[in-house]
């Protein structure tokens, strides 16, 4: 199974996502368990396959899943 880097950002009005492994693909939310529930949802569909995805958050950021 394909593996899919997803890295999350933190801006003031809240969080995005993207992939340097699926080109085009981004997510963004008011949460980042929003932006989280988009990545495991959107990186399959854009693919059209299933995908193992590693996830990237900030080091200086605490989220709750």
């Amino acid at each position: 199974m394909e593996t899919v880097r997803v890295i999350y950002h933190h801006e003031d009005d809240g969080w995005w996502a993207e992939s340097p492994d699926v080109d085009g693909w981004y997510a963004a939310g008011q949460s980042y368990a929003e932006v989280h529930q988009l990545a495991l949802d959107g990186i399959p569909f854009a693919l059209e396959r299933e995908a193992q995805i590693e996830h990237f958050v900030p080091a200086d950021e605490h989220v709750a899943a």
